[in-house]
């Protein structure tokens, strides 16, 4: 059975169980899924050892976490030669404005740039809003941003805006086309 190394970065929990769903739907296609969070440093991973390597950061100012960055250049080159994949977690890409778009797009271009590493894919996802879990004053600046492109407001409950049945496609048609899990059998009408 093929290995595929899961390899996070999150600030809030969010982006911890998009790697959750996609090892549990790599499990599903056939793989075995190993889940590492970049800030856990011992034992550093090395991807050289799996068939394939799906990274998801989520992004905070504009920026992914200084962890994953690190984790990234370190990898970079063995992480281009391999199977791999690269999920993009940004509120932003929710929003229809222009700018919003190319932000997401340039953030990602930056990160992968700096890592010196070219995914066979990567795949921009919207986030999540865990209005509960933050303190008062990014309560207060969460709602404002959501008011402002027009998200929504409620800060008694935490709203997720992830397309799963999107985001497991993406999981099996990476193990697919990756030639990491064999092309499933047709299924008769």
């Amino acid at each position: 059975m093929s290995r595929i190394l899961i390899v996070y970065g999150t600030t809030d929990g969010h982006t911890r169980k998009i790697a959750a769903v996609l090892a549990s739907t790599l499990e599903e296609a056939g793989c075995d899924a190993d889940i590492w969070h970049a800030q856990d440093r011992a034992p550093d991973v090395d991807p050289a050892a799996y068939a394939g390597v799906i990274v998801a950061a989520s992004v905070h100012r504009g920026a992914y976490q200084k962890a994953m960055g690190e984790w990234a250049r370190r990898h970079g080159s063995v992480l281009s030669v391999k199977p791999s994949a690269f999920i993009s977690v940004c509120l932003a890409v929710r929003e229809t404005r222009p700018d919003a778009q190319a932000e997401c797009q340039e953030t990602v271009t930056k990160f992968l740039t700096a890592a010196g590493w070219r995914p066979a894919t990567y795949r921009i996802v919207a986030g999540a809003v865990p209005f509960t879990r933050y303190g008062w004053l990014k309560r207060w600046m969460m709602k404002r941003h959501q008011a402002k492109v027009g998200g929504d407001t409620d800060t008694s409950r935490d709203w997720e805006y992830t397309d799963w049945d999107e985001l497991r496609a993406f999981a099996r048609d990476f193990a697919i086309e990756q030639g990491i899990v064999p092309m499933p059998a047709p299924t008769s009408p």
